[in-house]
This record gives structure tokens, C-alpha cells and sequence, in this order.
């Protein structure tokens, strides 16, 4: 019985190192794909639905764990939707998003937009 419940926990452990190795894979992609739609909408100016995609996928993924050293990919972008939307005047849209963000990279922007002294 002892050997069945080994085996049977030995099963387990492989189908959960499997489905996490899965859902990494799974989010590197959905990261990546973000990003790339996420660009196409800043070229089209569309730069709140930028914002909101790269935070949904990031508050799921944690897109910053699939680059080392320097900052993602998305991070930039989002620095850049936010500057862009600041200096069109949109402040009032640019504090409701962060205020609602969800993913890792918008709030860590939401802070350093609160410490900023030229808000």
C-alpha cells in the first residue's frame, strides 16, 4: 500500500512540475504577444488599451520574470503610454488606470508616479 501511495504522490508531483512548466511556457508567450499588440496600439495612439492590455496580461504572468538584468519590454512601453498621456493633459485617465492596475509593472509605475515631485 505504502509503495502505491509513493508511486501514486511520485505521479502527482510530475503532473504539477508539468502544468507549472506549461503555464510558464504559456505565459512567456502570452507576454510577448502582449507586448507586440500593445505596441500596435501605441503606434495607433490607442494608449489607455495599451496600458490595459500590457496590465492584464502582467497581473497574470508577471511579464518582468522572462527578462534578466534589465527591465521588460512592457515596462518601457508603459513608461511611454504614461509620459504620453501626461503631456496630453489625460492625468485625471493616467491616476484612474493606475489606481486599478492590477499587474506588477503598473504598480510599480503608479508608485513612482505618486513619489514624482512634478504631479
Amino acid at each position: 500500500m505504502s509503495a502505491r501511495l509513493i508511486v501514486l504522490a511520485g505521479l502527482l508531483a510530475a503532473a504539477g512540475g508539468a502544468a507549472l512548466w506549461w503555464w510558464f511556457v504559456l505565459c512567456e508567450r502570452d507576454c510577448a504577444a502582449a507586448d507586440r499588440h500593445a505596441q500596435d496600439l501605441f503606434q495607433r495612439g490607442e494608449l489607455l488599451a495599451a496600458l490595459a492590455l500590457l496590465d492584464k496580461v502582467d497581473a497574470r504572468c508577471d511579464c518582468s520574470r522572462f527578462t534578466s538584468g534589465d527591465a521588460p519590454p512592457q515596462y518601457a512601453l508603459a513608461q511611454a503610454c504614461l509620459r504620453q498621456l501626461r503631456s496630453e493633459g489625460r492625468s485625471v485617465e493616467v491616476q484612474d488606470l493606475l489606481a486599478r492596475a492590477r499587474g506588477p509593472i503598473l504598480k510599480e509605475l503608479a508608485g513612482k508616479l505618486v513619489n514624482d515631485p512634478r504631479n
